[in-house]
C-alpha cells in the first residue's frame, strides 16, 4: 500500500510540475548504472548494456534514473527466470534513444497503446499478479513527458517486448527539443 501511496504522490506531483531544473545527463553512465542494479536485483540475469561513451540530454537524473529503472524492471518481472536484458543507448537523427529490450513473451496483441495508462495490468482483474498496481509504465511516460520526450512500446521482430525512449540531446549546453515530437516512432535498432 505504501508503494501505491508513493507511485500516486509521484505522478500527481509530476502533473502538477513546473519547468525543472535540468542539468547535463550521460545516458552511458545512467544505463550502466541501472545495468548494475538490475543485476543486483535479480542475479540469474544477463544484462547487457550498450551505449556510446557520452551521449549528453538536459534532464533530472534521479528522474531519468527511475525511467530506466521502471523499465527494466518491468523486463524483469514480465519474463521468465534467466532471460537476459538489453538496455541499449544511442543516437539517431539528432535525439538520444534509450532501448531496454527483453527476450521474454512480448507484449499481447493490442496492448502497446495501452501499457502506459495509469493502473492498466496484463492480469486485469483484482488480482496483483506479478506486477505491481500498473503505475510504473504511467510514471516511465510522465517523466519522459516532462523532459520534452517520448516513449513508445513494441514487441521486437524475433520476440520480446522493447521500450523506446525518445529525448532530445544536449547541444551547446542547451536542449533541443526541436527534433522529439509525441508522435516519433522508431524501426527496431539492430545489433551492431
Amino acid at each position: 500500500m505504501g508503494v501505491l501511496v508513493e507511485d500516486l504522490l509521484l505522478l500527481a506531483s509530476l502533473d502538477e510540475m513546473p519547468e525543472m531544473q535540468l542539468i547535463p545527463v550521460n545516458l552511458r553512465d545512467l544505463a550502466e548504472h541501472v545495468g548494475e542494479d538490475t543485476r543486483a536485483a535479480a542475479p540469474s540475469r544477463t544484462v547487457h548494456v550498450s551505449a556510446p561513451d557520452s551521449l549528453l540530454v538536459l534532464g533530472d537524473p534521479e528522474q531519468l534514473r527511475q525511467v530506466l529503472a521502471n523499465l527494466t524492471r518491468n523486463a524483469v518481472i514480465h519474463t521468465p527466470a534467466g532471460s537476459p536484458i538489453e538496455v541499449t543507448v544511442r543516437e539517431e537523427r539528432g535525439r538520444a534513444l534509450l532501448e531496454v529490450r527483453d527476450h521474454g513473451p512480448g507484449l499481447a496483441s493490442g496492448a502497446e497503446g495501452m501499457v502506459f495508462d495509469r493502473f492498466w495490468r496484463t492480469e486485469g482483474g483484482r488480482s496483483r499478479g506479478r506486477g505491481g498496481a500498473g503505475l510504473g509504465l504511467a510514471i516511465v511516460k510522465a517523466i519522459v513527458n516532462a523532459h520534452h520526450g517520448d516513449v513508445s512500446a513494441r514487441n521486437a521482430p524475433d520476440g520480446g517486448a522493447m521500450f523506446t525512449v525518445i529525448l532530445p540531446i544536449m547541444q551547446d549546453g542547451r536542449q533541443d527539443t526541436s527534433n522529439v515530437t509525441q508522435t516519433d516512432r522508431f524501426a527496431p535498432s539492430r545489433p551492431g
